[in-house]
């Protein structure tokens, strides 16, 4: 097994902390306190950065007007985007997601059409599967899609979509038989413009600029043309989209870790008690220790995840362990860190204590752990907890 990256991929990583230091680090409080990135000539400005390094268009081929990087690659982006702003990390996971699905399962009129403004950040796609009755059984999935001549009518309710209030383009998941489950599932591109749908926030505890939203159909009238997955597809596309998404996920809070591992080292070194750095306190050190320990830990799970979808193989279980092992080992370094940091970590004007309430967030969207030790279980033993 092959730890090292290559020259490019070192490349890439240096060139994106350059980015994150010099762009990100200094704005991200400021945008998180006042969820700024909600402002899209804001966010546009901030894609227009980003993009040159492929955080839009990443995993698209370059005959699609992307990069065509390869997954591993892809995670190297993602944990120095985490690292310096989580909230920005979500909505590009989402964006990138939605870029994917479009260039590998499209028409050549819907990429033609959809891609090259989703590439360059002038519209903002989400990502449209959870509803309040529905989580992690998307089979279930009460949203419907009745054909009416050359369009489908769409009625329901969606939440938790990230990005969602910011949307021009959703990909929803949608039934077109009442009472069919998977069988009837399909999903559709709908344009904001021309098939318009309400959004409003739903504020959380952290990753707060991310716009989570709750989205209404209420007869939205979307065009034939515009179904990417047929009925009785889309439940196995959706599973397939959480494992990119899963892996994204783990290298993320990879990321939210590092950062928190980051400020921790710099404050034990300058902070000083009983005459000396509290760096030197015995149980300090065992802190950082063990929060380097989580950390390197879930880089290792995050990766072997990303270079398994690079081989194509089946990954649901790796996805799944990355996810869950990662989120929560973020959770335990950036409280971990917010101990460091004594009082100081209580404060707003000390990003620790953004760190642990995104990676707390973090834990719950694309399965939550619970759902993913269920998965992992269920390819174990072959039995299922559920059904």
């Amino acid at each position: 097994m092959d730890f090292e990256f290559t020259g490019e991929q070192r490349l890439l990583k240096e060139s994106a902390r350059e980015v994150m230091e010099k762009e990100i680090i200094p704005i991200a409080d400021e945008y998180d306190k006042g969820k700024l990135l909600h402002d899209r000539k804001r966010l546009k400005e901030l894609l227009d950065k980003l993009a040159p390094l492929g955080y839009l268009g990443g995993l698209v081929p370059e005959e699609e007007g992307g990069y065509g990087l390869d997954h591993v690659s892809w995670g190297i982006l993602f944990e120095e985007l985490a690292w310096a702003f989580a909230s920005l990390a979500g909505i590009l996971i989402i964006i990138s997601g939605a870029v994917k699905m479009l260039s590998k399962l499209g028409t050549p009129e819907q990429k033609k059409k959809f891609l090259p403004s989703l590439l360059t950040g002038e519209k903002i796609p989400c990502i449209a599967n959870t509803e309040p009755n529905v989580g992690s059984n998307p089979a279930a999935i009460e949203t419907s899609a009745t054909q009416d001549g050359n369009h489908y009518l769409i009625n329901g309710m969606k939440t938790w979509i990230s990005n969602g209030v910011i949307s021009d383009v959703a990909i929803v998941t949608a039934q077109t038989r009442r009472g069919s489950g998977a069988s009837g599932l399909c999903q559709l591109i709908v344009e904001r413009e021309v098939s318009p749908y309400e959004a409003r926030e739903l504020p959380l505890m952290g990753v707060r600029a991310s716009c989570p939203s709750e989205l209404v159909f209420n007869d939205c009238r979307v065009p034939k043309e515009n179904l990417i997955v047929p009925p009785g597809e889309g439940l196995k596309r959706v599973l397939q989209l959480f494992e990119l998404g899963r892996a994204t996920m783990a290298i993320g809070a990879v990321g939210m870790a590092q950062a928190a591992i980051d400020a921790s080292i710099r404050y034990a070194k300058e902070r000083h008690q009983f005459g000396k750095p509290i760096g030197s306190f015995q149980l300090i050190q065992e802190m950082i220790a063990d929060m380097i320990a989580y950390t390197e830990a879930s880089r290792l799970l995050a990766f072997r995840a990303l270079s398994m979808l690079d081989k194509g193989v089946k990954c649901d279980r790796e996805t799944s362990i990355a996810k869950f092992f990662a989120t929560e080992a973020a959770v335990k370094v950036t409280s971990m860190a917010m101990e460091i940091h004594g009082a100081m970590g209580l404060s707003e004007e000390n990003p620790v204590e953004r760190f642990l309430r995104d990676a707390r967030v973090w834990t719950i969207p694309d399965g939550a752990t619970q759902i993913q030790k269920l998965i992992v279980g269920r390819s174990v033993l072959g039995l299922s907890a559920i059904r």
